[in-house]
Formats: C-alpha cells, sequence, structure tokens
C-alpha cells in the first residue's frame, strides 16, 4: 500500500512537469518555423525581386487554406495555425509583414498564446513584445 502511494505522488509531481516540457517544446518548434518562414520571405524576395509577387505556397509549408494559412506541423496533429499578413490569400502583397502562430482551439497548444513575429524581427507572445525573449 505504501508503494501505491509512493508511485501516485511521484505521478503526481511528475506529469504536471512533462506537460510543461510538452508545451515548451511545441513552442519552440513553432518559432523555429516562424525563424524558417521569416528566411524563406527574404530570400524569396530575392529570386521574386518585389514582396508583392512572391508567392504564399513557397514560404508557407503545408497545404494552405482558402484563407492563405497552413497548419502546423503540417504532419500528424496541427497544433497551430500559420499566417502570414499583409496578403491577398495568394502572394505577399507587402514588405511589412508578420507572420502569426494562432493555437487551434481544443488542442494539446490552446490557450497557450498567439505567438508573432514582423519584419523587423519582433518578437510577440500574446501582447507582450521585443527583441529580447518575449516568446519564453
Amino acid at each position: 500500500m505504501i508503494v501505491v502511494a509512493i508511485i501516485g505522488v511521484l505521478a503526481a509531481i511528475a506529469y504536471p512537469s512533462y506537460q510543461g516540457y510538452v508545451e515548451r517544446t511545441n513552442r519552440a518548434d513553432m518559432m523555429s518555423e516562424m525563424q524558417q518562414i521569416a528566411s524563406r520571405v527574404e530570400s524569396s524576395k530575392i529570386n521574386y525581386r518585389r514582396y508583392d509577387r512572391i508567392p504564399l505556397s513557397v514560404i508557407l509549408s503545408g497545404a494552405l487554406a482558402s484563407n492563405g494559412s497552413a497548419s502546423f506541423p503540417a504532419a500528424g496533429t496541427a497544433l497551430y495555425t500559420v499566417s502570414v499578413t499583409p496578403n491577398n490569400t495568394t502572394t505577399l502583397s507587402d514588405k511589412d509583414w508578420v507572420i502569426r502562430a494562432t493555437p487551434i482551439n481544443g488542442r494539446h497548444m490552446d490557450g497557450d498564446g498567439d505567438l508573432t513575429l514582423n519584419s523587423e524581427g519582433q518578437k510577440c507572445r500574446d501582447n507582450e513584445c521585443g527583441m529580447a525573449d518575449e516568446w519564453q
């Protein structure tokens, strides 16, 4: 009986810690993908010579929704909806872009807050913005 109680106490401590670790890992994966999207935007600008000619399908991986957004991760259970604005649902329309990752309702990251990255390198998590550790 004592062994069962000890296992119960350890499980009650370990499981929430594990859940926090999984959330931080998923957020870090999304942040990395957003940095890669930003890199694809800027490198595509060189190829297309203007921002308004860059197809969203080039900078967003996975299948695009009708509103020009994509899900992340593309394989497995999607946790975020990723969009790049301003856009006209098929191409990027301005040099002042913002990448937004919104957690999908009812999924594991629901309630974690939106992540954004803009063309100036400013990062935001919910409404806290800056150039440092705001994503953490």
